[in-house]
């Protein structure tokens, strides 16, 4: 007899090549599965934890610790290996991140009856046979573990759950039924028995003839669609966008227009995927919304600059003034690929980030520079985030475009690996905003108000990518 395990472990270390796309990375009610999975699972459990072989996507969204698998690539046991090797629990509850129907009922039953034996493991057992991301592993079972994981000869989980006598708990056809994973394109479905909102999936497969070089017969492309941003019922604009994070783009995108300021004026936002369309209510005259602007974004090119004044520049030597490491600011935009679950699969996005100069508190991609800096405004504006202290990071070139948005959200700092137009250094200085741009390879270009920045790099140290 023991007590029932108080730590809960999430395993997202499969590399979904059916799915094309990283599981936990799936967006699903405005978030990514893994951070709705990990809410799920806090409010059955104290403690939670991840597993992941991409922690790097994962690591600004959660307060949770994220271990990598010991032996990466060998499958559900290593993954189960990481789990316990990294816990001081005696036992603790694995789940697999692609199973977000599993009922809450089906966890406790398995969780009790691993309170109620002294049984090495304890998993559900459905008409399909035994799932071993469903259950309760004890310590104890790591030696097992790894032998069979150095060995590789052996990595069937049945096999070593049959091998340690683990308990099995049966689940009728109804029960089992909560325990179908995310696999395939078309197993989408199951993730809107469980949540609200599924967003469409962002990559899609494509045959290829390869010419030169080794032989590809398919390649992954990244999904760009046209959206229809309506303002109170006008049309203001439509953006050809990756297809996630549609409402922050939109709320970033009318930050910038100049019509919202903050999230609190934006009464409503709808997002229709199939229809390509997002509908906003604001507090604004029909008359001010058709003097806006009208026109049309492409992903590879902005437009001037737009909406009401700008904001008065900051004086160098304002009070309790912001300073940022150079250092972290390099370190940052070195992540920032590492960070995109689309571009590692296409190599066809922009990133996006906003640092306090601490830590990453907002990232997003996009097939277009301009929207993935609208969708880390707009998450921003959501989340209510102080950008007055910190900085905007993006790969794309710095146009007057990018100045502006930074400036509509007073950020001090705005910083790309790419180049800078001499139209945004105007502007830059002419606001007192610092703007830096080559920032990569151990070095960095400041054209204006090199104030803010502790010149802290190492001229020793070997220049990064």
């Amino acid at each position: 007899m023991g007590a029932e395990p108080t730590e809960a472990v999430l395993l997202c270390g499969g590399e979904s090549e059916r799915l094309g796309f990283a599981k936990e990375m799936l967006r699903v009610d405005g978030a990514p599965l893994a951070v709705k999975m990990v809410e799920r699972l806090r409010r059955l459990f104290p403690s939670v934890a991840v597993v992941s072989n991409r922690p790097e996507y994962l690591t600004h969204l959660l307060d949770a610790p994220i271990h990598r698998d010991h032996f990466p690539g060998l499958g559900p046991l290593a993954g189960i290996h990481a789990a316990l090797a990294r816990t001081h629990a005696e036992a603790v509850f694995v789940l697999g991140c692609d199973m977000p129907l599993v009922p809450d009922d089906v966890i406790r039953r398995i969780t009790r009856a691993a309170a109620q034996n002294r049984a090495p493991a304890v998993v559900a057992r459905t008409p399909r046979g035994v799932e071993p991301l469903c259950g309760v592993y004890r310590a104890e079972l790591l030696p097992a573990l790894d032998s069979r994981l150095a060995a590789s000869d052996d990595l069937s989980a049945a096999a070593l759950l049959s091998e340690v006598g683990a308990e099995e708990v049966p689940l009728d056809r109804a029960e089992a039924a909560g325990l179908r994973d995310v696999d395939t394109p078309e197993d989408l479905a199951l993730l809107r028995e469980a949540f609200g909102e599924v967003e469409p999936l962002p990559v899609r497969r494509c045959p290829v003839r390869r010419i030169g070089g080794a032989p590809l017969a398919e390649d992954t492309l990244v999904v760009e669609q046209p959206f229809a941003l309506r303002v109170n019922g006008v049309h203001l604009v439509t953006i050809s966008c990756l297809p996630l994070a549609v409402r922050e783009l939109a709320a970033g995108f009318l930050s910038y227009m100049g019509l919202a300021a903050t999230w609190s004026d934006v009464e409503r936002v709808e997002v229709d995927y199939a229809a390509g369309r997002v509908s906003v209510a604001l507090p604004a005259a029909e008359a001010d919304l058709r003097r806006a602007v009208r026109l049309q974004i492409s992903s590879t090119c902005g437009a001037g600059v737009y909406g009401p004044p700008l904001p008065e520049p900051a004086a160098p030597e304002e009070a309790g003034g912001f300073r940022i490491s150079a250092t972290h600011l390099l370190d940052v935009v070195r992540r920032l690929r590492g960070m995109a679950p689309v571009f590692a699969r296409t190599g066809a996005t922009h990133q996006a980030a906003f640092t306090d100069g601490r830590r990453v508190l907002h990232f997003f991609e996009d097939v277009g520079r301009h929207n993935a800096i609208d969708k880390v405004v707009g998450d921003a504006l959501m989340r209510g985030t102080a950008t007055q202290r910190g900085a905007l990071i993006a790969t794309g070139r710095l146009n007057a475009e990018m100045v502006v948005k930074a400036l509509r959200q007073r950020m001090p700092v705005a910083v790309s690996r790419s180049a800078a137009t001499a139209h945004a250094v105007a502007l830059a200085r002419r606001h007192g905003l610092t703007l830096v741009g080559f920032a990569r390879a151990g070095r960095m270009n400041v054209y204006s108000r090199p104030d803010r920045l502790v010149e802290d790099l190492d001229a020793g140290t070997e220049p990064g990518p």
